[in-house]
């Protein structure tokens, strides 16, 4: 009996001995390399995602004609030397011509829908034919992202992956950068550089249409869906001109260009998006437009309004602004959170980072599903008897 214990004791101790010998042997887990066979994946694992782009702003390390004396120093030139970041500059001049390209940007295993912490470009080739760029989009579906005021081409970059990555959009994902200057104090400068780039954006929409019958959703925030709403009334005037212009397009898509647009924290103030919307009858253009709005976007709430009244001389509420009440117009769905967002930005990207909202734009995107059949809570105006429809938590 007592050699059996003293046996299991030695058996114990030998492989105790073992396990630590092999754990001290092992390297720190959080350097492990994920496994390439049959294993554990490392926590530090991520994803590639491929996005386009077409852009019109103006690289201050290669094109010194735009440049002043201060913008040239030494100092500027360390500031751009990167390849990955030379179009970050955002130096508010706008490039005349299109720009067109591609850029890899890892994402985390460990992301959480709606977050971009840890996603980084690690890859970008820089002007590439239009021929080229066409080329590679071979999916069935596009989806074309438009940002905001106070983005960087890098960030841009990275929203446009985390939208087609969080709402699992299995086509080629595409973004249009202008020069933004990733400054929150140059709201004014930024909206110069909008209204500069109507044209150029309307254009790019264009070619892209022209080259392929895919379906091409898309979708803009905040300062972004300024200028794809006017892009639109520019693309809806050159048909009125030119009845070819996308003619086989609009005969193989139901007669429409685009098919899901989507208006996302949109700083367009009312009375623009009437006199547009009602002029051009943009509902005719895709086959839906929805509008994203929150009662927690402060961004559009207090600094927009306050802006626009010394720029356009009108505090008028923006459309994504619903903590007055609720823009609703015939030809558009308006979907609300009344939910408490995280404060990231003021609230001003919530269309990204909350968690329902990003599933709501997975069953659009995917399925063009009505509100009525998604997670929505429809609400009956007493009044005026239109429909909005609450997000549900």
């Amino acid at each position: 009996m007592k050699t059996y214990k003293i046996n299991n004791f030695l058996i114990y101790v030998f492989f105790l001995t073992l396990l630590i010998g092999g754990c001290a042997n092992q390297p720190d887990s959080a350097m492990a390399p994920a496994l390439d066979g049959d294993g554990f994946i490392s926590k530090d694992a991520s994803y590639s995602k491929e996005v386009f782009y077409g852009t019109t702003r103006v690289p201050k390390c290669n094109d010194r004609t735009f440049l002043t004396p201060d913008e040239a120093s030494p100092t500027s030139d360390l500031a751009c030397a990167s390849d990955l970041t030379r179009l970050n500059s955002g130096n508010g001049r706008t490039n005349n011509k299109i720009k067109y390209g591609k850029v890899i940007v890892q994402i985390p295993f460990s992301k959480e829908i709606g977050g971009i912490e840890g996603m980084s470009i690690t890859n970008i080739e820089h002007d590439i034919k239009f021929s080229d760029f066409i080329s590679e989009l071979t999916s069935e579906d596009l989806l074309v992202f438009i940002h905001g005021f106070n983005t960087s081409f890098t960030n841009a970059a990275i929203r446009t992956a985390q939208l087609a990555h969080d709402t699992n959009f299995k086509g080629e994902a595409v973004f249009f950068s202008w020069p933004s200057l990733e400054n929150p104090a140059t709201y004014g400068t930024d909206k110069k550089r909008a209204k500069e780039n109507f044209k150029h954006l309307a254009q790019f929409l264009i070619k892209i249409s022209e080259n392929t019958n895919k379906k091409i959703h898309v979708i803009a925030h905040s300062m972004g869906t300024y200028l794809l709403v006017n892009s639109l009334a520019i693309i809806s005037d050159k048909r009125n001109e030119d009845n070819e212009l996308l003619r086989s397009r609009i005969l193989v898509n139901n007669g429409k260009i685009f098919n899901q647009i989507i208006l996302a924290a949109p700083d367009i103030s009312q009375d623009d998006y009437h006199l547009t919307f009602n002029e051009y009858n943009l509902s005719n253009i895709s086959d839906k437009i929805t509008l994203y709005s929150s009662i927690n976007d402060h961004v559009l709430s207090k600094a927009s309004r306050l802006t626009n009244y010394f720029i356009e001389g009108t505090a008028q509420a923006r459309l994504g602004d619903s903590s007055d009440g609720f823009f609703v117009v015939n030809g558009m769905d308006t979907i609300d959170t009344r939910q408490e967002i995280l404060p990231q930005f003021f609230g001003h990207s919530f269309y990204a980072n909350y968690r329902g909202l990003v599933t709501d734009i997975y069953l659009l995107l995917k399925y063009g599903t009505e509100p009525d059949e998604r997670m929505l809570q429809r609400v009956i105006d007493g009044r005026n008897k239109k429909s909005l429809w609450f997000i549900r938590d």
